[in-house]
């Protein structure tokens, strides 16, 4: 496979929508494969495949009308990848552009928070941290992904809800409403789009004094800050599950304890869920995400035929669905199990 790239698609809201040719244009190419949301707010997707397929996507999602004075070459993001990212070609029409599951004529991405630029949420990161080192602070760093995401990667001092999906963060703020009163809350996801809902359905609640939310997320931070303020791995929802732009590891292997952000899915057929188990542990067979998953695993018999059923098991039986916050001064602690 030659080396090629991975570009992350904006969240443009149109009025019809350019998928289908974009989708043309990968197989024109035959080298691109992708999966993408078209709703009614608009289109959000990752290209995978070599740099002359992914920019003929760009091109061809740039040159449609509907687009005009909406999307720049800008908003898309790069990172080293390519087709073997992805399995196949996955086009969707879906009522939500990401899954927060509150019905979008509720809760308008119109109404977002107010748009950091990658340099402004840099200063205000850095203001925040020190305001916060001295319990002076009345702001939030939200990190609105899910709980797997944020414990391979996130901003120093951030809130990381313990949450499994991004449908549960409107019941996680209806839950914690009392944190948010009266707060500055600087919200960051992965490229921008989660925060387009979120920070909307924050907003609705009227009890923050500003919501304020990262311009192209923590990919185009990562763009003008490797060294910055973002500390470890970026999750990424494709095979190569998290890329790198520091040497820093702060998450560990679920076994041995030893630093360790590689996710492998959980060896059993029951569960699937992401594990971070060391190469060592591996080697001793220690593949599932929990020793019930484990137990299962060893079960299994060589005959078995059919697909099995996910099932709960004891990683998600264990998490709240729904965390709730305890207020202090001072910075937030993300170290979770």
């Amino acid at each position: 496979m030659a080396p090629g790239e991975a570009q992350r698609g904006p969240g443009v809201v149109p009025r019809g929508s350019a998928a289908p040719q974009a989708a043309a244009a990968g197989k024109q190419r035959n080298s691109a494969r992708r999966k993408v949301r078209v709703a009614s707010e608009g289109i959000n997707g990752t290209v995978g495949g070599s740099k002359v397929a992914t920019n003929l996507y760009i091109e061809v999602m740039l040159a449609q009308p509907l687009f005009k004075d909406i999307l720049c070459r800008d908003d898309f993001k790069s990172s080293a990848g390519g087709a073997h990212c992805f399995p196949d070609l996955r086009v969707g029409v879906f009522k939500e552009i990401v899954p927060l599951g509150i019905d979008p004529k509720e809760v308008s991405y119109k109404e977002t928070g107010i748009h950091l630029t990658p340099q402004e949420f840099h200063r205000e990161v850095e203001h925040y941290l020190s305001q916060s080192s001295q319990g002076q602070s009345d702001t939030i760093l939200l990190d609105c992904r899910n709980f797997y995401e944020s414990k391979i990667g996130h901003f120093q001092g951030c809130l990381a809800p313990d949450i499994r999906k991004f449908s549960y963060f409107p019941s996680y703020v209806d839950e914690n409403l009392k944190l948010f009163k009266n707060k500055r809350v600087l919200m960051y996801c992965t490229g921008g789009i989660r925060c387009e809902r979120g920070s909307a359905y924050l907003r609705s609640k009227a009890v923050c004094k500003e919501v304020y939310q990262l311009k192209g997320g923590i990919h185009k931070y990562l763009e003008e800050f490797p060294d910055g303020f973002y500390r470890g791995k970026l999750f990424v929802f494709d095979d190569r599950y998290a890329i790198s732009s520091n040497e820093d590891v702060i998450s560990a292997c679920r076994y041995c304890g030893m630093l360790w952000d590689q996710y492998k899915l959980c060896s059993s057929q029951h569960c699937r869920q992401l594990v971070l188990t060391c190469l060592s542990c591996r080697k001793k067979g220690l593949t599932a995400c929990c020793p019930v998953c484990q137990e299962k695993e060893l079960q299994v018999t060589s005959g078995a035929s059919g697909q099995a059923l996910k099932e709960e098991c004891e990683c998600t039986q264990r998490r709240p669905r729904v965390p709730i916050e305890h207020t202090s001064q001072g910075t937030w602690s993300t170290a979770r199990d």
